[in-house]
This record gives structure tokens, sequence and C-alpha cells, in this order.
């Protein structure tokens, strides 16, 4: 069932999978997809922290149909990771046709990207596995003109606009470099809670 409809129509949010499609929509910057938390990985994630074994991530450049072998600790749950960012990968080479796919996860203690901003890539998607998801402003309810700016005192004109992903949820995010974008979906990476790292998947594009 498709969420109600964000009133900034920059940004779709949905809990059906095929409304990730409207990120080819010339006016939509955002699109999120809503699934619930998959209880083996969140429960993978957590033995890892509490045996001090989640590492610091691991950057891969993957073949859609391939299986991840990355280097994460042997616990229950790993395989339901691996099987996870594999369906991504998958999904994500769909939506772009492109047959080699850049992965990044990363383990973070702190906010990697705390301003808003936007990416200077074509097309993002990004899934926060533990810890508070990627945030988001709405074109409408941002003043462009004060991105990059040493202080973004006045950048968000409607701060009850702010959106966040939840953990599972599947973001994809328009860059500067997507053709015709309108700018680039605006976005920053919140800090995670003291003791409990942020567990987040990056896709690119390898062209």
């Amino acid at each position: 069932m498709t969420i109600a409809a964000n009133r900034y129509a920059s940004a779709r949010l949905s809990d059906n999978l095929a409304d990730l499609a409207a990120i080819f929509d010339p006016n939509v910057e955002l699109c999120l997809y809503r699934r619930p938390p998959i209880a083996d990985i969140a429960g993978y994630l957590c033995r890892a922290g509490r045996d001090g074994l989640p590492g610091l991530g691991w950057r891969r450049v993957l073949t859609p149909g391939e299986a991840v072998d990355a280097p994460l600790a042997d616990l229950p749950g790993r395989e339901a990771l691996y099987a996870d960012i594999a369906w991504l990968c998958d999904l994500y080479a769909t939506l772009t046709g492109c047959d080699r796919v850049g992965a990044r996860l990363e383990v973070l203690s702190g906010a990697m990207c705390p301003r808003f901003h936007v990416d200077r890539i074509g097309l993002r998607l990004l899934c926060c596995y533990q810890g508070p998801g990627t945030e988001w402003l709405p074109d409408a309810a941002a003043d462009r003109a004060r991105l990059g700016v040493d202080t973004q005192s006045g950048l968000v004109r409607d701060a009850a606009a702010i959106g966040r992903a939840l953990p599972f949820s599947v973001l994809l995010l328009k860059g500067a470099g997507w053709p015709g974008a309108n700018g680039g979906a605006i976005h920053r990476s919140p800090a995670p809670a003291p003791g409990e790292p942020r567990v987040l998947l990056a896709l690119d594009a390898v062209c």
C-alpha cells in the first residue's frame, strides 16, 4: 500500500517496491521504499557489535547475480546480510541498467556527512541496517543557495519537512550528475547513538 502522498512532490514515499520506479519522474529527486526489519540481519549486527566484531566495513565492485563474499564476522545471520546486499545490488542494477555496482558497507560511530548536501553522482541507493537512517530535505522546503555556504542558516525553510529513512528502508537519491536533475536530492547523515554504530550500505553505478 502506498503511503499518503508527501506534500513535497520531489520525494515519493511508499510501502510498495514497484514504486521505486517513480525515481524516473523528472520532478522526483528521492524515492523511499519502506520495508520491515529483517530479524536475522538485525540479530547478526547486534551480536557482532556486542562482541566487538563489526569491523570498519568494506568496499567491493559487485556484478549482479554473483554471491557476496566480504570480510564480515562469521556469526549467525551473516548469510542473510550477504543475501540482502546481493538482492539490493540486483535491484539497483535493474533500475540503472548498469552491469557493475560499487558497494560500500560503512560502520560509522559518527555522522559521515552531517551537513545538508547533494552528492556529485547520478543515482545512489542507501540502506541503513542499524542506527538512524539518512535524513533528507525536500526541494521546496530548502533554499538551495545556502548549500555549500559555511553557515547553513536559512537553508531549511520548513524544519517539519525533514524526513528520515527508517532502518532497512531502501532509499534512492538523485545526485547532481543525474541527467535532467533539478539539482539532486538534499540529504545528510545523522549521528548514531553512543555505543551503537550506524551500519549503512551505499550502492553506486560503475560504468
